[in-house]
């Protein structure tokens, strides 16, 4: 486990200013509640996503997969244009083990993070950090089960109390996993899932070129470093390998080797260095500049070049199509399938008679009340429709219609007769489903 050395700087207090945001928007958006409905519901039971006002179901998962293209797209068009700045200050796992070391130094005192003082800080530190696993879990299970049935569960001890559609008490079982997930990864694993397990860092090569910005050692400045044996200043190069740049990195690992997987971007080092070296009246020897930069000083910074083009084209067309299924968008499910039971008759002295089943989801917060016709170029008789029908929100009606055409008697191999259902909303007009079906006779 690292445990990074507190350092103050330009990037430190961005830093901390950008992860107090972040953190504050992540713990607080499962609580909050836009018209009845959270803003962020993963409601997996109900098959149901409360995103930003929107509800999507299941029926309507293109949306959540254009909203994940568009956050993939996100990420590749920044890293591009500003490099690694998502691992090194917004991302959650960055953000939490901070959160972990500061409440690690709020109960450690200056022992936390010192290997000779390790065993009597931890009987403080630990006891803390379950506090805070269990906290954080409660934040997490909050984006797919409403806190308040959370915290009421939790309250009355009923820890198997299974949510309205599911099975089993799967909530307490992802609580109990996460709060042990947070624990084991502040304490133990918290690096390694940056240099092992997130696969962005291997990626990131193909993401960059040579005008993305990274953070860099100037090798030719800073060689030959400091040995043991020389006083700072008296080496031929500038670095006197004090290891600080080390020390405060979240990851442990030393940038003069060069750009490496574990390495975040957050600039810690950078501000490491330009503490060290201006004591000496010294330029920093380790900042975030190109790799063109690195080769020639002078070198110009592009931010327009095809790379990031073709990103940000491709963003802003994912946009564009978002806001137009947004607009498009009509929040009613409507299906239809022949019923079985009066699948096609005749009646003598009546015609034939076809019986459908027409199920009408309401992806509303509001009640819907819907008008149902039948479209055909033939005369089909729709016997004893409804004015109107009304559907709950968020509710599902399955209803059964019966459809007559009028003939004088029994005529074999008669083509199939193609219909519509046309379901409109009486409160919205411009609301409407249309599905296709067939009206179809006796074989004999």
């Amino acid at each position: 486990m690292v445990i990074p050395r507190p350092i103050d700087g330009v990037f430190r207090r961005l830093k901390t200013k950008i992860s107090a945001v972040l953190l504050l928007i992540i713990i607080v958006i499962p609580f909050i509640r836009l018209g009845g409905q959270p803003i962020i519901l993963l409601d997996i039971p109900a098959r149901k996503f409360h995103i930003l006002g929107l509800t999507i179901w299941p029926q309507e998962l293109y949306f959540l997969h254009v909203i994940l293209l568009i956050l993939g797209l996100m990420l590749f068009f920044f890293t591009a244009m500003f490099g690694r700045i998502w691992c090194g200050f917004a991302c959650p796992q960055t953000i939490f083990n901070e959160l972990y070391d500061r409440i690690g130094r709020l109960v450690g005192g200056v022992g936390y993070g010192k290997p000779r003082k390790h065993a009597g800080v931890w009987l403080r530190v630990f006891p803390a950090w379950i506090v805070l696993s269990f906290l954080l879990s409660f934040v997490y299970v909050s984006y797919f089960v409403p806190f308040e049935t959370l915290f009421t569960n939790l309250i009355h001890g009923r820890i198997f109390a299974a949510p309205p559609g599911a099975g089993f008490a799967s909530w307490f079982y992802f609580f109990m996993g996460l709060t042990i997930f947070s624990l084991v990864n502040a304490a133990y694993f918290r690096e390694n899932v940056c240099r092992l397990v997130c696969p962005y860092g291997r990626f990131q090569t193909a993401l960059l070129d040579g005008h993305s910005p990274v953070v860099s050692y100037h090798t030719g400045r800073g060689e030959p470093r400091r040995v043991k044996k020389e006083k700072p200043g008296e080496s031929a190069g500038d670095c006197i390998d004090c290891s600080l740049c080390t020390l405060v990195c979240p990851t442990g690992i030393d940038i003069r080797d060069g750009l490496q997987v574990g390495c975040l971007a957050c600039g810690l080092c950078v501000d490491a260095c330009t503490q060290v070296m201006g004591k000496f009246k010294k330029e920093t020897l380790i900042d975030f500049r190109t790799i063109e930069q690195a080769k020639d000083s002078s070198a110009p910074r592009h931010y327009l070049r095809p790379r990031t083009l073709v990103y940000g084209t491709a963003l802003a067309v994912l946009i564009g199509v978002f806001f137009y299924l947004l607009n498009a968008r009509v929040p009613i499910y409507v299906s239809a399938v022949r019923d079985r039971t009066i699948y096609n008759i005749h009646i003598p002295g009546a015609g034939y008679q076809n019986g459908y089943e027409v199920k009408i989801g309401n992806m509303s917060d509001s009640v819907l009340r819907v008008r149902i016709r039948v479209r055909s170029d033939k005369r089909l008789q729709f016997l004893n429709p409804r004015e109107f029908y009304e559907v709950p929100p968020g509710g599902l009606e399955q209803l059964r219609f019966i459809l007559r055409y009028e003939d004088a008697g029994p005529r074999k191999f008669r083509p199939a007769i193609p219909l519509e259902f046309e379901v409109r909303d009486l409160k919205h007009g411009n609301f409407v489903k249309r599905v296709k079906n067939v009206f179809t006779f006796p074989s004999s």
